[in-house]
């Protein structure tokens, strides 16, 4: 999932601005990663056919706005994937916190989890964008021939790095709003991620040094 969600973030957004991929490809990609992610993050055939159903009346909205059936379409896929990624969001954390040490697969979740915060925020940004036309402002007037996404997902991990080059703008106030609310998301995961697994970790040792005869008395000070 990691490794797909910096392909998705890093390498197709570039090739899609450069004309190399087409935004659709992006769309489909993220579809897939939700799709093959949800059994390692939530297993269970009956959960994972749920999911596939959700993203399956997704990307049917998606193609009928592509094919021109409904203007509207757009946006209320846009609504839907950034509901799921947000599922994924709640699931991987789950499985990121749950006592224990802290492991490099807990930080690979950690990472995946940001990267997906960044996705779900653009298509926030693209529901809004959607709905109210101009409710960004983009260089030179345009937008890039793969929609809204593409610059959206680069103004998505601007905002939520608190980078803010400005040379896309929210003008709308419900995009403005949204902006806040992810710049906020950007500084206060960090902080609380690094306190939760600083804790989870003392907690392993505390409790490795206490069931090996240690001296918890010890650690219990220190804590």
């Amino acid at each position: 999932m990691l490794v797909a969600l910096i392909l998705i973030v890093f390498v197709l957004r570039p090739l899609v601005d450069l004309g190399l991929a087409g935004g659709r490809v992006v769309e489909l990609m993220i579809a897939v990663v939700m799709l093959l992610s949800t059994w390692s993050v939530w297993g269970g055939r009956a959960r994972m056919v749920m999911i596939g159903l959700g993203i399956g009346i997704v990307e049917a909205m998606r193609w009928l706005h592509w094919f021109g059936a409904a203007p509207h379409f757009a946006a209320w896929a846009a609504l839907g994937s950034a509901a799921i990624i947000g599922l994924f969001i709640v699931l991987v954390l789950t499985r990121v916190f749950q006592p224990g040490p802290v492991t490099w697969h807990r930080i690979q979740g950690a990472v995946a989890v940001y990267l997906m915060f960044g996705l779900a925020w653009a298509q926030a940004y693209q529901f809004v964008e959607a709905l109210e036309p101009g409710a960004f402002q983009f260089p030179r007037g345009d937008v890039a021939a793969a929609g809204w996404f593409s610059p959206l997902l680069y103004f998505s991990f601007i905002t939520l790095t608190t980078v803010g080059y400005g040379d896309i703008l929210p003008v709308h106030p419900a995009a403005r709003s949204l902006a806040m609310f992810a710049a906020l998301t950007g500084q206060l995961y960090p902080a609380i991620l690094i306190a939760k697994l600083v804790s989870l970790q003392v907690t392993a040792e505390v409790t490795a040094v206490g069931g090996h005869g240690g001296a918890p008395s010890e650690w219990q000070g220190r804590d």
